[in-house]
Order: structure tokens, then C-alpha cells, then sequence
């Protein structure tokens, strides 16, 4: 059974690059990016414990040659059952409210990947879509006991993805298994590229006409349609 999760966003503010998002082949998912996760049936404890998830197979990066502080905002804007669990960059809260500011700070030491450790966990059997919008916050030290930081507040927003994702019925036509970065190529009706490997903000921010729209999956194309904007 497939699942599947985007990130998709736009800041018009300047967004601090201390931390990045990058896939689990190290490839960057930009600001304003979209992520596709797809869900599948997971054994916790073969023959014993099983669940449907959607993981986040997603790591933040430190990009500086120095210790970085880090949070994240997650805000859920669509989930259709079930729950997310979402344990970045320290805890695993039992529930996660609508809009969810991690109210601790995570310490990562110079070029550092730490994994999103999160997932979308669906009814199973109830098919259908979630999405998600995470932003990384980068913190700073705002009080130090005995040389280890004991207080942070918060410096500058990092980058912000949108995390699509899709519990779909394995018997339907238009089950999708395709996980991993998602990017978007566009054609207008002469044949002219005008969104090469993009970004959903991007493909929103075409002017208006007829279009052909491209989706590309971890270097897969998994669907093509026309579209009107």
C-alpha cells in the first residue's frame, strides 16, 4: 500500500540558511519545496504489532563549520484520520496540536544531519490525503549554567517545506508509490519548458493559460496533466 507526503511553501522574508532540509540521498529540499512521502504497512514487532505510516525519510542539516541551535514549527493542514507523530528535534509529544512549536531546543555540532524522525500514521483502511508545512527556527543561547546552555530564544526563521501525503486504496487506478523529493516541470502549449525541476510556488506564480504540468518523484515522473491557470 503506498502513501505519499509533500512539502510546499514560499517565504517572501529572508530565510536563514544555517539549516537546511535534505532527502536521505543528501539532496536538498529548498525552501518552498514539496517532499512526497507514500504509506505502507509497517511490522513494529512481526506477527505481532503492525501499523500504516507515512515516514519522513528527511534530515535537517547544519550547514556551518560551528554548534547550531535549532526548533521547528509543524502546522497540520490537512489529515483526513489518524495522527502525526513528530520527534524533531528532541521529544515525541503524545499528541500534536494544529500549529506546534517544539518547546525545546536541539544542539547540533558542525555539518550534523539529524533525521526529522516523523510520520503521518493513517487509520488503516481509511484512505485519503494529510499535509503538513514545517519550518526550522534557528535558536541561540540565552543562558549558559557551567558551560552547557540552559536557556534559548529564538533568532531567525529557516527554510519551510510543505509535506504532501496520500493513503490510497491499493485496488484504485490512481495509487501512487513514488516517494522522495518532489519537483515539477511545466510546458506551455508550444513545447517551451517554463518551470524546469521547480518548486510548487513556482508553478503557482505561471500567468495565466494552458499548460502541461509535470511530476517528478525522486527523479520519477508519476504523472502528467494538463492544466488551466
Amino acid at each position: 500500500m503506498a502513501f505519499m507526503a509533500c512539502f510546499a511553501g514560499a517565504g517572501a522574508q529572508t530565510v536563514d540558511n544555517t539549516f537546511r532540509f535534505v532527502d536521505k540521498n543528501g539532496n536538498e529540499i529548498p525552501d518552498g519545496g514539496t517532499y512526497t512521502a507514500v504509506a505502507e504497512k509497517v511490522d513494529l514487532i512481526p506477527g505481532i504489532l503492525s501499523r500504516v505510516e507515512a515516514k519522513f525519510d528527511i534530515f535537517v542539516e547544519n550547514t556551518t563549520s560551528d554548534v547550531a541551535y535549532v526548533g521547528a514549527r509543524v502546522v497540520t493542514e490537512e489529515m483526513s484520520s489518524g495522527a502525526l507523530q513528530f520527534c524533531f528535534p528532541v521529544q515525541c509529544p503524545p499528541t500534536v496540536p494544529a500549529d506546534y512549536t517544539t518547546p525545546e531546543t536541539g544542539t547540533m555540532t558542525a555539518g550534523e544531519r539529524k533525521s526529522l524522525q516523523s510520520e503521518w500514521m493513517p487509520t488503516e483502511g481509511v484512505y485519503g490525503s494529510a499535509r503538513f508545512t514545517v519550518q526550522l527556527r534557528t535558536m541561540e543561547v540565552k543562558e549558559w549554567n557551567d558551560g552547557i546552555p540552559s536557556k534559548y530564544s529564538f533568532k531567525a526563521n529557516g527554510p519551510k517545506i510543505t509535506i504532501n501525503c496520500i493513503y490510497a486504496d491499493p485496488t484504485g487506478i490512481d495509487d501512487v508509490n513514488a516517494t522522495g523529493l518532489t519537483t515539477y516541470n511545466v510546458y506551455d502549449m508550444s513545447g517551451l519548458k517554463v518551470v524546469d525541476n521547480g518548486t510548487e510556488a513556482e508553478v503557482q506564480a505561471l500567468d495565466k493559460g494552458l499548460y502541461i504540468h509535470e511530476t517528478v518523484i525522486d527523479g520519477k515522473r508519476v504523472a502528467v496533466k494538463k492544466v488551466v491557470r
